[in-house]
């Protein structure tokens, strides 16, 4: 019985077998990513055809399709065009680039860009599908995440980008503002939830983790100015001087403000007070001196910066509108005329 079977003992057979299984392994390996490539292009030619031409997309088409310039050099000038705020001819071009070229991680590269065009136009339906069919083909892309994240907080749909932030922590752990950013949302949005509770809940949260103070102070100062002063953190007087200024007389604080340097020399400076006579800010210097002087006609405008990126916005933000950074506000003061109105009505 043995002899039968002396074949199976000898090393060279086994030697036989194990390149026949390789062969048929890297056979088989190779077919399965001829397979995927051809689907995954088969996918993006169905993707693309779901989007109509936003503009003269045939001719520059036909220009990215016959042209002798690299694809790299097309990113290029599409990116400019982007820049410029042309996002049809951007979009176009990303759009032939992905008819004209195959390679996987070009295509990859093309589809951001795509995608952040989109989302930059306001396109925000076509920027999701964008990004979908990205994670669709790359789960493990951080940037196709964050932008979802971007485009469902654009719709107002809390729930949703929280479920995309539990796989963007996945790649990218540091996001704990991020989810908080979006949990305080999802409270703020929640019309289930009494004010008292939502106010104690917000409370804990900047308790907990210090962080949102704009955020979470503007509600507060504004629904709950009692409850904002008891857990005032002092820290933030200056990155709050907007919403401070804006407060009623009736609703402030008269303890806390005489014991802050800062809110003593602000609320000098709007006139609810007199405890200070002069100030280091050059803006509430000169308001504290026209008030004393029996000139106050002159007030307080705000514009705001981002300390990430140092951008200028008219509005205050909680997420940076350039590089979407979460609490990154500061203040910035202007003095400014200010304005009577008049009462022209005959009687």
């Amino acid at each position: 019985m043995d002899t039968f079977f002396i074949e199976f003992r000898d090393p060279l057979f086994g030697i036989v077998v194990f390149f026949i299984l390789l062969f048929i392994l890297s056979f088989l390996s190779y077919w399965w990513g001829r397979y995927k490539a051809a689907k995954e292009h088969t996918d993006l030619e169905s993707f693309l055809g779901k989007f109509e031409s936003l503009g003269e997309g045939e001719k520059l088409t036909e220009q990215v399709q016959t042209n002798s310039l690299t694809s790299e050099s097309w990113l290029l000038l599409a990116q400019s065009f982007e820049h410029q705020g042309n996002y049809e001819k951007s979009v176009e071009i990303y759009h032939a680039l992905l008819s004209k070229n195959r390679d996987p991680i070009f295509q990859k590269d093309a589809l951001l860009l795509l995608g952040k065009s989109f989302f930059k136009a306001g396109f925000l339906e076509r920027a999701r599908q964008t990004f979908l069919q990205i994670l669709h083909n790359s789960p493990r892309t951080p940037q196709a995440l964050h932008f979802l994240i971007l485009i469902y907080e654009h719709l107002q749909q809390y729930d949703k980008a929280l479920e995309v932030m539990e796989s963007l922590e996945e790649l990218s752990p540091a996001t704990l503002n991020e989810r908080l950013y979006l949990e305080c949302r999802i409270l703020l949005n929640d019309h289930r939830i009494d004010t008292d509770e939502k106010a104690q809940k917000l409370i804990d949260l900047y308790t907990a983790h210090y962080q949102l103070g704009y955020m979470i102070f503007e509600w507060l100062f504004s629904y709950r100015p009692i409850l904002a002063w008891r857990h005032f953190d002092q820290s933030l007087s200056q990155r709050l001087s907007d919403i401070l200024w804006r407060l009623r007389d009736e609703n402030l604080d008269l303890d806390i403000i005489a014991n802050n340097t800062f809110l003593r020399e602000l609320f000098s400076a709007k006139g609810s007070v007199d405890l200070s006579e002069g100030s280091s800010i050059f803006e509430l210097d000169i308001l504290i001196a026209l008030r004393r002087s029996g000139n106050a006609k002159a007030t307080l405008q705000f514009e705001y910066s981002c300390d990430k990126c140092n951008v200028i916005s008219f509005l205050p933000f909680h997420r940076c509108p350039h590089c979407h950074a979460i609490d990154s506000l500061q203040s910035i003061m202007n003095l400014s005329k200010e304005r009577f109105e008049e009462n022209n009505s005959l009687q």
